[in-house]
């Protein structure tokens, strides 16, 4: 949506969860191997695979727009949320996470997801503040009909991003008591 600010500083939030991933897990290179090729991962594979097709597509939809008219990017998955490429990102990890969590149980791994979440809603909030400067009215029409983070409809009462804070704790509880058991095939 907003092209004034570095695309590296996107990546910041993943790139500490990706770490707080090689540090909590020793044998995690030795691992890799199983999590990406093992059968018995595929949910978690799947996830992954989801959030990177949404987050090359969303990108593609920016650049195309972005660099076609100039303007606010409000079609394809930037119609379904405001943030698509940070949601991509945000499933991407769900996925890992979900891999990590079928080979041990680890409540750090579901800690830094959350926490690398939190990095991305702070990154949407600081975009949003600059759209709402660049394009004023059109933006805020735009931020009223659309979804922040996630494709699901916020009550008009809550704050949008204490929402999408409160939908990654019930996803972060749902990381921690799943049975990841069920998932291995």
């Amino acid at each position: 949506v907003y092209g004034g600010y570095s695309i590296s500083i996107m990546f910041i939030p993943l790139f500490a969860y990706i770490a707080s991933l090689t540090t909590a897990y020793p044998n995690l290179e030795r691992d890799v191997n199983i999590l990406f090729f093992s059968k018995e991962f595929i949910v978690g594979r799947v996830i992954a695979l989801i959030g990177l097709v949404i987050f090359f597509i969303a990108g593609v939809q920016l650049l195309k727009g972005y660099i076609g008219r100039g303007g606010l990017v409000k079609t394809g998955l930037y119609s379904i949320v405001r943030h698509p490429q940070y949601t991509g990102i945000i499933i991407i990890a769900l996925g890992l996470t979900v891999m990590v969590q079928t080979l041990s149980r680890n409540s750090q791994t579901v800690f830094m997801w959350f926490v690398q979440v939190l990095g991305y809603v702070f990154l949407a909030w600081y975009e949003e503040q600059c759209l709402k400067k660049k394009f004023r009215g059109e933006y805020q029409q735009y931020r009223v009909n659309v979804p922040f983070m996630y494709p699901i409809k916020c009550p008009s009462k809550i704050p949008k991003i204490a929402f999408t804070i409160f939908l990654t704790l019930i996803v972060a509880f749902l990381l921690l008591i799943f049975p990841y058991d069920i998932t291995r095939f």
